[in-house]
């Protein structure tokens, strides 16, 4: 080749390589330059999504790889799918933006820069909410849903966190709100930071050098080593401080446990069954459990002790306050308390000290020691030694009397006396005590019965009038504190005295509903002239004309008046008109007094609390010109019914529930009589009602019927008269009511006033189903051909056991369906003995890897589910009457595609089992919940072999069990279970000599071994005789999912046998 045609060469392919650049870095600038799209939701049109102002719903978000979604301020987002924001693509929200959706939540691939939320509420109906996959994300919004992962690396959140399920907390991650599990547990891991309150119906978990400021409550509350808690603790079950934790708060709990060491308490500890302290520990508080064991050594209690069962003081350890308790030990060596110990026996060991007075409970003047076993090392009465006594308790910190503002000269006034053990009376003394009320005289024992109360019921009294009498008491024991007084009236503080006149009017009624007319009593009394301790009428069968006015007791305010009924049968409001709040000037009211001088006026009152009702009577002309008399009382007036605002029907069995108007909360209003006046002033008093939660069961109705308890709270905060119904759910399935109420109101005695409603039906249907492979030969119920077999490893099936179970074709296996609620548990009622509020259940078959191809293989297309019977009828549901308890035992089949009794060449296919149910918007389903049974699927066959011999001897078959591998029939190894009798092996297509005759097969049943007949055991078609040659067909068909291939056997051709070769040598 000439040079220059050499260089043109190389020149070309330069060209070449120069384009090839080219092209790649057009298609790098291209993509460079492509611009991501933006998901504006402020108020325009978004593709896919309709637009309610403020509200958007969207099918789901429509984003590209690089797309972000912003969500302005006032806008919320409700997507009714499942919402992921990728590495690449972003969020934005700030103020009151909301996203929703009615699945999951999941952020934990977005790149960091990428999520901006700087206010608002992210909300994952039902699902899961995900965050923290990429390194420090930062979350400023509340966040709800039914569980919450913060995993992976740290995240920080300001807004409260609300689950039905689980809440999951990173390493190092800050958070800056409440955090509330209705139906879980929270777990945080080490070096958590929250500063809010941590409450769970579940189990609180919280990890190494973690702190928390506020409250924590839980089923089980847990913590390792070096946490910091300030707030009270509270566990329904136990309580565990690890090691070199520092505890500031009340910790209530059944059993509680202080790790050993060196941790630091700071408040009392009560433990209704057991308390454990460890070594080295300081606690700053009261102790109060049957069983305290304080751990050796070092450890120091500053505080009081009470164990009412036993008590051990471990070697080296101290109390620096008194004990109470059952049996008290001091453990060898120098075990102390410091104050005095009241007990039922004491054991002191070597230089064991209680530095005060032992008092026996069995006490004796004559063997005041009798409880204690000393082995101090110490004599008693010795200065190092115990010394024992009568009890040196102490009484009250102060008495409390709550009175009326006046009382008639001629009868007891009424009181109450308090004894209080602290300044602020926040709790009461438990001692026995006695007082004696000055002024009349009057003695009362304050906790003579069991289980003290620290209250009695006395009177005070005074035969002549005077207008400020003060009140006093002495008692025993005594009490160096200031006597404290309140009104019966209102509860205010009051200077301690009281008026005493001769005659007045007095005031009362009995509780009652609103709006529901009740009588009022208002009696005139005066003293007798000739007994000054009687009364006696004063307006004996006279009308009178008395000014009337309310106010407002519990609560303090109100916006509606009493409306009391005169003579003429007309009812007056208390107040300018009947819709406004009660006035100092009231109404003048005529009424009839009968011969006790007591009039019965009938009241309404459209709200609800203690309403004060004051009377005034003044005269200036007549007989009793100049008189003027005032009395005074409360009347109890309550909601008597309680209505809820819609409630979306159907909902899932324990997802909280939805509101049928979307965007709003679901709310109970409590009514007066008339079943539709609000009354506002509910909620407002003080302490607000406690409204209880409890499930009406309207279907099912057999018996056995499943009825837990409803979850979530009613909370009466608003201000009028409607509160707010807060993670509201049911665990079960059926037809519902919730149903609001109280026992009794602002603790109103005869009449109680107890109040309740109810809401619509609502019908519950589980949350999802577990599908689940039922092995074979486990369970009676299983047909005996049943499938679920376990696999060899090499055959790489999936399932339950170690290796994968398989099932061949068109081989029925059992399969267990179990309708549960979103927290796992079986919903017992979904019951086939009553079906109106089930709904069918769905069966399909998807591809085990993903999930996504439905009745795989997708080619050749047309596998389907059967009924396992021969005459593989298509299943495509479960009836609800098979369920049972929640639980639907069912024989299903595989199959292929394919004719019947051929076999197909189909490799073996993993399948998963998937059963849900779609009813009016609610889809209940096993998908993505790990909860679908697998199992793989093979296309098998039987394989008769072919074979010759003489017709003097039997043929002996090695008939196998094969699957299609993809490429080639296999033996299938696995098997040693299927079998044959002879009445199954089919002899057809005699020829020559042969006649088909069933007794041609050797009775037996034959069962492969590892997927063959073994030697000794082989299909035995009997010799047929001298001269009967000629061929005979043989299969052995009727099993659907081995169909049998036909081996031909030809009798009368001598098998090659042993043979002799001759040589000759020369």
């Amino acid at each position: 080749m000439p040079a220059a045609a050499g260089l043109s060469l190389i020149g070309f392919l330069d060209i070449v390589r120069l384009l090839h650049i080219l092209t790649a870095l057009t298609l790098l600038l291209g993509s460079s330059l492509a611009h991501a799209a933006t998901l504006n939701f402020n108020g325009g049109a978004v593709t896919g999504c309709t637009l309610v102002t403020p509200q958007y719903t969207c099918a789901s978000l429509q984003m590209g790889d690089t797309d972000a979604v912003v969500i302005a301020s006032g806008y919320g987002v409700t997507v009714n799918s499942d919402v992921s924001i990728g590495y690449n693509q972003g969020l934005s929200m700030s103020g009151t933006a909301s996203l929703t959706a009615n699945k999951n939540l999941d952020f934990s691939n977005t790149n960091t820069p990428n999520l901006k939320i700087t206010g608002g509420s992210l909300t994952a109906k039902g699902g899961s909410f995900k965050v923290g996959g990429q390194s420090n994300n930062v979350i400023v919004a509340d966040i709800s849903a039914a569980s919450v992962s913060l995993g992976g690396t740290p995240v920080r959140v300001t807004g409260n966190i609300t689950a039905t399920g689980n809440i999951d907390i990173s390493s190092g991650s800050v958070l800056n709100g409440a955090l509330s599990s209705s139906g879980g547990s929270i777990s945080a891991n080490s070096n958590v930071t929250i500063s809010g309150s941590v409450k769970a119906s579940g189990n609180v978990s919280i990890g190494s050098s973690s702190t928390i400021t506020g409250p924590v409550s839980g089923n089980s509350v847990s913590t390792s080593s070096s946490v910091t808690i300030t707030g009270d603790v509270t566990a329904t079950n136990s309580f565990s401080l690890g090691s070199g934790s520092t505890l500031k708060g009340t910790t209530k709990a059944p059993v509680v446990s202080i790790d050993a060491s060196n941790s630091q308490v700071q408040g009392d500890i009560t433990a209704s069954t057991s308390l454990v302290v460890g070594s080295g520990s300081q606690v700053k508080g009261n102790l109060t459990s049957p069983t305290i064991d304080l751990k050796a050594s070092g450890l120091l209690v500053t505080g009081d002790v009470k164990a009412s069962n036993t008590l051990t003081i471990a070697s080296g350890n101290g109390v620096k306050g008194n004990v109470e308790g059952g049996n008290v030990t001091l453990d060898s060596s120098n075990a102390y308390i410091t104050g005095n110990a009241l007990v039922d026996h004491i054991t002191l060991g070597w230089q064991g000290r209680v530095q005060q007075t032992i008092t026996c409970k069995a006490y004796t003047p004559a063997n005041p020691c009798s409880c204690v076993t000393n082995n101090s090392g110490w004599g008693f009465n010795e200065p190092q030694g115990p010394k024992c006594g009568p009890s040196t308790q102490g009484g009250p910190h102060h008495f409390q009397i709550t009175h009326p503002p006046a009382a008639l000269t001629c009868a007891a006034a009424p009181v109450t006396v308090t004894a209080c053990a602290d300044a602020a009376c926040g709790s009461v003394y438990t001692g026995a005590v006695q007082v004696t009320l000055a002024p009349g005289g009057a003695t009362a024992q304050i906790n003579s019965t069991q289980p003290p109360t620290g209250m009695a019921a006395s009177s005070v009294a005074q035969t002549t009038a005077a207008g400020n009498v003060p009140l006093g008491l002495t008692s025993t024991p005594a009490t160096t504190g200031a006597l404290v007084c309140r009104s019966s009236i209102d509860n205010s503080l009051t200077n301690c005295q009281m008026a005493f006149v001769a005659s007045a009017l007095q005031v009362s009624g009995l509780p009652r509903y609103a709006e529901e007319a009740g009588r009022i009593a208002i009696s005139a009394l005066q003293a007798s002239p000739s007994n000054p301790r009687a009364c006696v009428p004063l307006f004996a069968s006279q009308s009178k004309t008395l000014q009337l006015s309310c106010t407002y007791a519990n609560p303090n305010s109100g916006t509606l008046p009493a409306r009391v009924q005169n003579r003429a049968g007309t009812y007056l409001p208390l107040a300018v008109n009947a819709g406004s709040a009660c006035s100092p000037a009231g109404a003048q009211v005529q009424l009839d007094f009968d011969a006790d001088g007591q009039a019965t006026p009938n009241m309404l009152y459209a709200d609800a609390g203690a309403l004060n009702l004051t009377a005034t009577y003044t005269s200036s002309s007549g007989s009793d010109s100049g008189l003027t008399m005032t009395g005074s009382g409360t009347v109890i007036v309550g909601p008597k019914y309680f209505t809820f605002s819609a409630i979306k029907t159907p909902q899932q069995a324990g997802v909280a529930v939805v509101p049928l108007a979307l965007a709003s909360n679901i709310t109970v209003s409590a009514l007066a009589a008339d079943g539709k006046t609000v009354t506002r002033n509910f909620g407002r008093e003080s302490p607000s009602p406690a409204v209880s939660l409890t499930p009406t069961v309207v279907a099912p109705t057999f018996d056995g019927v499943n009825k837990p308890a409803v979850t979530g709270s009613v909370v009466f905060n608003n201000g009028n008269g409607i509160g707010t119904a807060s993670n509201l759910s049911w665990p079960e399935t059926g037809m519902l009511r919730f149903t609001a109420s109280t026992a009794t109101y602002l603790d109103a005695a005869s009449p109680a006033l107890p109040a309740t409603g109810s809401s619509d039906v609502v019908q519950y249907l589980p949350h999802h189903y577990l599908t689940q492979i039922i092995p074979r030969g486990t369970e009676d119920w299983l047909p005996p051909a049943a499938g679920a077999t376990p696999c060899l490893k090499a055959m790489k099936c999936v399932g339950a056991a170690a290796d994968g179970v398989y099932a061949y074709s068109g081989q029925p296996f059992g399969l267990r369906v179990t309708a549960q609620n979103m927290a796992g548990a079986t919903t017992l009622n979904f019951d086939g003995r009553e079906t109106s509020y089930m709904v069918p259940v769905q069966l399909q078959g998807w591809d085990a890897a993903k999930g996504k191809q439905l009745f795989p293989p997708e080619k050749p297309a047309g596998s389907r589910l059967t009924d396992g019977s021969s005459a593989q009828n298509t299943l495509t549901s479960i009836e609800t009457k098979q369920f049972k308890q929640g639980v639907a035992n069912v024989a299903i089949a595989y199959r292929f595609p394919g004719a019947n009794g051929v076999p197909v060449q189909i490799g073996a296919t993993d399948v998963l089992l998937r059963a849900s149910s779609s009813y009016q918007g609610i889809d209940s389903t096993s998908e993505g919940s790990g909860n679908e049974g697998k199992l793989s699927i093979l296309a098998g066959r039987l394989m008769v072999p072919h074979d010759y011999g003489s017709e003097r001897y039997p043929v002996r078959l090695a008939v196998q069990v094969q699957y299609w591998d993809g490429s080639a029939w296999v033996a299938n190894l696995a098997d040693s279970i299927s079998a044959f009798s002879k009445a199954q092996v089919l002899l057809a297509n005699c020829k020559q000599a042969l006649v088909c005759d069933p007794k041609m097969v050797a009775d037996g049943t034959y069962t492969v071994d590892k997927g063959v007949l073994p030697p000794n055991k082989r299909l035995v078609l009997l010799a047929p005789g001298a001269g009967q040659v000629g061929s005979v067909d043989v299969s052995v068909p009727g099993f659907v999912h081995l169909p049998s291939t036909v081996g031909t056997v030809v009798f009368g051709v001598f098998k090659s046998g042993p043979v002799i070769y001759l040589r000759e040598m020369y």
